[in-house]
C-alpha cells in the first residue's frame, strides 16, 4: 500500500493527513479543521469553517467525549444526536476534503489507499466498539481504528527510531487530564493509565508508575513521545517542558511530536500506508508535516481559540447567551477538574471582604465605647 490517510477528531481541532511510504515522494499533506460540525437545511454537513447563515440550521460540537453516552449531545437548535454518529460524520467530512487524493506514491499504479482514524487512548473497549459500529453504519467500514498512542508510537517508529519493535511511552496531556500508554512493537501494552488534573502527580511519576505496574524501569523505554489536545496543546512551550522534565528525571529520550496535535493523525497515515512498527527496517522517512502555526487551513480558529483562553484560565460565566461552539466546548470539560483552582478565587475574595468588614465593625465598636 503506497498512500495512507490518517484522521483524528480532536476536542478543538481535527486533522487529516495524506502520506506516502514510497521513497522520493513529497512530505505529507495536512488538513486541519475546527471540530465544529455544521448541518444544513438539506442535512448536508461540513466540518469547521464559518457558519453559512443562509443554509445552516444547526451546529454540533463537544461530541468527542460523549461517544457511548446514551444522553447524546445537543445541537444548537436543541436537537439531540448520538455522539458516535457525529464522530462518524466528522470523519466522513474530513475524508471528503482529502479527495481527490494526490497521484504520488503509487496511486497511478492502481493501488488502493488505506484509511485509519484514531480515538482517545483511555477509551474502554465498549466505547471503541460503539464508534466502530457507527462508522460501519455510515458506510465507513474501510476506515480502521487505532488509539492515539498507537498512532503516535508509529510516528516515532517510522520517523525517529533506528530499531523496530521498541517499547515506547506516550504521554498525552489535554485540558482535563493526562493519559500514559506503553506501546511495544506497535501494540499497546495493557490499558492506558488516565490521570485527572486534580492533585495529579508529575508526568515522570505517572510514567514511572505505569512502567512499574508491568515490572519495567525507564531503562526499558526506547523513548517517550509527548503530545497534546485541546487548549493546553496551544502552549507548545508547556508541552516541551513536560518532555524536558521526563528526559531529566527518567533519563530517557523524550520528544514532542509535530503539532503536537498532528502526531496521531500523521502516525495513523503512516499505518494506513502499510508501515509495520514491529518489523520495519527501511530507513526512508515519510517526512514531517508543517508545524501547527504554518498549517494555514485552520478555519478562523486562531482568533476563537484566543477568545477561549480567558474562560480556560478563569472559567468566567457571562450572563449573556454564548455561542453554541463555546457552550459545548465548556460542557465538554468536567466541572471538578481543570477549573477548580479558578473557581476557588471568588470564595477567597468573599472571605477577605468578610474579614475586612468584621475588623471595621470592631474598630467602630471600640471607638463608640471610648
Amino acid at each position: 500500500m503506497a498512500i495512507g490517510v490518517g484522521l483524528r477528531i480532536g476536542r478543538i481541532v481535527s486533522t487529516a493527513v495524506v502520506a506516502s511510504n514510497e521513497p522520493g515522494t513529497p512530505d505529507p499533506v495536512v488538513i486541519a479543521r475546527d471540530t465544529v460540525l455544521h448541518i444544513g437545511r438539506d442535512e448536508s454537513t461540513f466540518l469547521g469553517g464559518s457558519a453559512r447563515a443562509d443554509d445552516e440550521i444547526r451546529t454540533l460540537t463537544g461530541f468527542l467525549s460523549r461517544v457511548g453516552d446514551p444522553a447524546g449531545v445537543s445541537a444548537s437548535d436543541g436537537r439531540v444526536y448520538r455522539a458516535e454518529d457525529a464522530m462518524a460524520t466528522a470523519i466522513h467530512c474530513l475524508l471528503t476534503e482529502c479527495h481527490p487524493l494526490p497521484t504520488f506514491g503509487g496511486m497511478d499504479k492502481d493501488s488502493d489507499p488505506g484509511y485509519t482514524a484514531t480515538y482517545p487512548s483511555h477509551w474502554d473497549p465498549a466505547t471503541v466498539a460503539t464508534l466502530r459500529a457507527a462508522l460501519d453504519f455510515a458506510d465507513l467500514r474501510h476506515v480502521d481504528l487505532v488509539s492515539d498512542a498507537q498512532a503516535a508510537a508509529t510516528w516515532y517508529a517510522s520517523e525517529i527510531s533506528e530499531t523496530p519493535g521498541q517499547l515506547v511511552g506516550v504521554y498525552h496531556v489535554d485540558d482535563v487530564g493526562s493519559t500514559v500508554t506503553l506501546v511495544r512493537s506497535g501494540v499497546p501494552v495493557g490499558k492506558a493509565f488516565r490521570v485527572p488534573v486534580k492533585n495529579s502527580p508529575s508526568p515522570a511519576a505517572q510514567l514511572a508508575s505505569a512502567l512499574g505496574s508491568f515490572g519495567w524501569l525507564s531503562d526499558n523505554l526506547d523513548a517517550v513521545v509527548v503530545m497534546g489536545d485541546g487548549l493546553v496543546a496551544r502552549d507548545r512551550s508547556h508541552i516541551q517542558e513536560i518532555a524536558n522534565s521526563l528526559a531529566t528525571k527518567l533519563m530517557v529520550r523524550s520528544l514532542v511530536g509535530p503539532g503536537p496535535e498532528q502526531t496521531a493523525a500523521l502516525g495513523a497515515a503512516i499505518l494506513a500506508a502499510g508501515f509495520t512498527p514491529a518489523r520495519e527496517t527501511k530507513k526512508t522517512r515519510i517526512g514531517l508535516p508543517p508545524s501547527y502555526d504554518e498549517t494555514d487551513v485552520l478555519t478562523g480558529g486562531i482568533a476563537r481559540l484566543k477568545a477561549l483562553d480567558e474562560p480556560y484560565e478563569t472559567k468566567k460565566s457571562p450572563a449573556a447567551v454564548v455561542t453554541t461552539v463555546d457552550a459545548h466546548l465548556d460542557s465538554d470539560v468536567p466541572d471538578d477538574e481543570p477549573f477548580e483552582a479558578a473557581e476557588g478565587r471568588p470564595d477567597t475574595m468573599r472571605i477577605a471582604v468578610a474579614v475586612l468588614v468584621t475588623v471595621l465593625l470592631l474598630v467602630v465598636a471600640v471607638a463608640f465605647l471610648l
